[in-house]
């Protein structure tokens, strides 16, 4: 497999940082001068001052404390160079412009403190909140498959039962440890991925054995429905994470199982090459309620009409998968009835060459 040099990380409360952060500072000193110049007629010396302090402002809210202290400082050097008499020196005049050079320094450094306390505290109450509400989901719909094994568990320790009624209490025993098993991976993964602790680590890989992959961790499931898949017949190379599209897959194709009657249709759609992956996953169900678009995919949201049970989070997790890529995932109602998934991830670059399968096999293994 060939693996790119870079990969695409998450976070909601991520800022830019590096150059980009220090560029934008500077650009934001730029366009506060420009608009200076522009009003220099209607504005005085000290009204000017006020537009550099708002630069330092948004820098020190969006961009951090670094990039805030630097457009203090240009922003400084800008003020007197432009503005400050004499004009197109560094000369102050007036000792009282120290006074002022001095105080938006202070306030870039006491407002970019201000927002990272800011914005870490909304990470610890986002996280808190996030924490209450697993636990929560754990103990509601955990309880039903724990209740569910220890039921079957126990009647087989204490009943002499017969081998049809053994082998149903068996089966019930490991279908439900399975469906336990996917919630706690579930609640697992939307905490890795809100945490922004996943990245995507690409790989070239073919789009029909990612396909694969995901309906063949889904067949006891799809056992019910009608698949069907419109995949190209030449191979198709991809550059994405395949562990982590594979899930976002399963996840699209388990809630089909559950938002959908039996006997029903789920058509897997799928293409991709340098330009990126375009995947669809539409069933023939009942759809989704006008309005409901969004919804779907919020945290421990479930859909009134699912036949079985989550902690609401499949969708939740396929398009954070997707945002890790840098891609999209949308839900649209489909044409004569039923509901659309639609995947698109972009590319990365030029594929390599696959070369062509060989007629034999002279060396003996390959």
């Amino acid at each position: 497999m060939i693996r790119p040099s870079t990969t695409v990380t998450r976070g909601r409360h991520r800022r830019r940082s590096g150059w980009a952060a220090y560029a934008g500072a500077v650009a934001l000193v730029v366009g506060t001068t420009a608009i200076g110049a522009a009003g220099r007629a209607v504005l005085d010396v000290p009204d000017l001052e006020m537009l550099y302090v708002v630069a330092v402002l948004v820098s020190a809210v969006y961009l951090g404390r670094g990039p805030a202290v630097a457009s203090a400082a240009v922003g400084v050097l800008a003020y007197d160079w432009f503005f400050v008499p004499p004009v197109h020196t560094l000369d102050v005049a007036d000792l009282r412009y120290l006074f002022t050079f001095g105080m938006m320094f202070g306030i870039g450094l006491l407002v970019s403190s201000l927002a990272d306390r800011a914005r870490d505290a909304a990470v610890r109450a986002e996280s808190e909140a996030l924490r209450g509400t697993l636990l929560s989901s754990v103990s509601h719909d955990l309880r039903t498959p724990l209740a569910a094994i220890t039921g079957a568990a126990t009647t087989l320790r204490d009943q002499v039962v017969d081998e049809g009624t053994r082998r149903e209490l068996v089966e019930a025993i490991c279908d439900e440890s399975e469906r336990m098993e996917r919630m706690v991976k579930n609640l697992l993964d939307m905490t890795r991925l809100a945490a922004g602790a996943v990245v995507a680590r690409r790989e070239w890989v073919p789009v029909d054995e990612l396909v694969g992959a995901a309906l063949s961790r889904t067949e006891t499931l799809l056992s019910r429905h009608r698949v069907r898949t419109e995949i190209p017949a030449a191979p198709e190379l991809v550059s994405v994470d395949p562990v982590l599209v594979e899930q976002l897959l399963v996840n699209l194709l388990e809630n089909a199982a559950r938002h959908t009657p039996p006997g029903t249709e789920v058509l897997v759609r799928a293409s991709g090459g340098p330009a990126g992956l375009h995947l669809e996953v539409s069933d023939g169900g009942p759809g989704i309620p006008a309005g409901d678009e969004e919804r779907v995919f919020e945290r421990f949201h479930r859909g009134g009409r699912a036949t079985g049970q989550g902690a609401g989070l499949g969708l939740a997790i396929a398009r954070a998968i997707a945002e890790v890529h840098g891609g999209t995932l949308r839900a649209t109602a489909r044409t004569g009835g039923g509901a659309s998934f639609r995947l698109l991830l972009p590319g990365g670059g030029a594929s390599p060459t696959v070369p062509p399968e060989p007629d034999g096999d002279p060396g003996g293994t390959r």
